[in-house]
């Protein structure tokens, strides 16, 4: 059995989620088949996406025992932009930029803000779905 084309599911599935704007025209450009590379850029994403939210839920409540612990303060003018973004923009907002950004960046601003809400799963997984399937989309015009 030949795992040469598993490992190289799994490459693409991981440039995704690295960089996820710049991996379909690389996999365009490379010459697989665009179903494929729409196939492997949204997997890739929300298997990614998916698998931080334990991380970046770990990773915020440690911070924040840190803060407390060094009595550091809760609001600083840092924070009350990002929350001001978040009450003006939303999770759909969250989404949006989660695809250009990136989903390590999708996924921190997600779960920090909107990890409580049942929407924020399915929105964010839907939203990266549409980014991967309009990117693709795009390099294939781009790549024929």
């Amino acid at each position: 059995m030949d795992a040469a084309p598993i490992f190289e599911a799994l490459g693409w599935m991981v440039l995704s989620f690295v960089k996820f704007i710049i991996m379909p025209s690389s996999a365009m450009a490379a010459g697989l088949d665009p179903w494929w590379v729409f196939a492997y850029s949204a997997s890739g994403a929300v298997l990614g996406f998916l698998m931080m939210q334990p991380i970046i839920r770990w990773l915020f409540d440690w911070r924040s025992q840190v803060r407390r612990r060094k009595g550091k303060l809760s609001f600083t003018p840092a924070r009350r932009r990002i929350v001001r973004v978040k009450q003006h923009f939303g999770v759909f907002g969250i989404a949006f930029l989660g695809g250009l950004l990136g989903v390590p960046v999708g996924a921190l601003l997600a779960f920090k803000y909107f990890g409580n809400r049942r929407a924020t799963l399915p929105i964010m997984v839907g939203a990266y779905i549409a980014w991967s399937g309009l990117l693709t989309a795009l390099s294939a015009l781009a790549f024929t």
